[in-house]
């Protein structure tokens, strides 16, 4: 199954999220936890989500990861304890895998195969929203792998 390779523009968003480095081992973990953590946090702060959940990844991911894992909010505010961020509209090559995220890195490789054969220049972060409910079955899950450009 093809990832569907392509560049867009990913329209400006406001981000919520809890940011912290961690064994890759532990994401499985993780993630649950941070994002009642911050779908709590933006619901006590009086704010609304808006769009997917997202792990924000800063550098490439080894054996550790420094992710900030969240939500998109409706309006950037002050929320204790998470950091929100104004994302501008950015230019990116995206790549959308539909299955279980134990198939993630095969995806991974096929994205990126391209992104080279297209000569692209990233920056050193790169993103994946989760484009579908939690409670879907795994080989309907979808997710979107973002890596913005250079300018």
């Amino acid at each position: 199954m093809t990832v569907n390779p392509r560049i867009e523009n990913l329209p400006a968003w406001v981000s919520a999220g809890v940011r912290q480095v961690a064994a890759m081992a532990e994401l499985p973990e993780i993630f649950p936890k941070a994002y009642q953590q911050v779908a709590g946090a933006i619901a006590a702060a009086g704010g609304e989500l808006r769009g997917p959940a997202y792990a924000h990844y800063f550098g490439m991911p080894s054996d550790t990861v420094d992710v900030e894992i969240g939500f998109g909010m409706v309006k950037a505010m002050d929320v204790p304890g998470l950091v929100v961020t104004q994302n501008p509209e950015t230019r990116a090559a995206m790549g959308t895998h539909v299955g279980p995220y134990s198939e993630l890195s095969n995806a991974y490789g096929e994205l990126m195969e391209w992104m080279t054969a297209q000569h692209l220049q990233t920056t050193e972060d790169m993103f994946e929203f989760y484009d579908s409910e939690p409670d879907v079955a795994p080989e309907e899950t979808v997710t979107r792998m973002v890596f913005p450009l250079a300018e």
